[in-house]
């Protein structure tokens, strides 16, 4: 079973502990630029979690952040079973089959992804209108540009490459930013241009309240 709250926690506790390892006043560059690497990359691995879990709960059972029990949509299903189930919601697999994932590189999706997160919510809604997912489209309205920003910021920093920085142009105009930054972590110690806010900061604080929506 799958408790949504202790996942929450979890997330909170990770993404709070990961920002408290960057140190801006850092002045060996690469030292900051392997801690920025890593916290970008433990932050979002966690929120991916999250989001996994939130999605199977829905379908086979668990309780959800207000510890509630959740009416599961196909409680026969196993794990593997749920994971399949769900690809094939966002047209990830084929609906007419039904089959079951058995590794983590056949889930072919960013459980954390805005739109993925859009697309699920919309789909079981309408299987089960009496759910409370609906709350999920409702925070994707209000936080969305957070997971956006963040998901391209960690890519960038993953990926090094003339492309990923290329997308950076989309984010940057969002932040107080001197000059066009060399790595996509010089974004982290940038202000967010509407809350005045750290970016790092004012990231890990609208998922969390992301979260606190659902």
């Amino acid at each position: 079973m799958y408790f949504l709250r202790k996942r929450k926690v979890r997330f909170l506790q990770i993404s709070n502990s990961s920002i408290a390892c960057y140190d801006p006043a850092e002045t060996d560059q690469l030292k900051k630029f392997i801690v920025a690497t890593g916290l970008l990359n433990h932050i979002w691995q966690s929120w991916n979690q999250f989001w996994r879990a939130y999605w199977i709960a829905y379908i086979i059972g668990g309780q959800d952040l207000q510890n509630r029990k959740i009416v599961p949509l196909c409680s026969n299903l196993s794990e593997p079973e749920a994971l399949y189930y769900l690809l094939t919601l966002i047209g990830k697999k084929k609906k007419d089959s039904m089959g079951s994932i058995r590794s983590s590189h056949e889930e072919s999706v960013t459980w954390g992804n805005l739109k993925t997160i859009q697309d699920l919510a919309a789909q079981i809604q309408s299987l089960s209108p009496t759910s409370n997912v609906s709350n999920a489209l409702n925070a994707a309205s209000l936080f969305g540009m957070t997971i956006e920003h963040f998901q391209t910021i960690r890519n960038s920093q993953i990926h090094i490459s003339t492309s990923n920085m290329n997308k950076l142009r989309s984010v940057v105009p969002y932040y107080l930013i001197s000059s066009k930054p060399k790595y996509p972590h010089e974004i982290i110690e940038a202000r967010e241009l509407s809350s005045g806010k750290i970016a790092i900061r004012a990231w890990v604080e609208n998922m969390n309240n992301f979260l606190t929506y659902l």
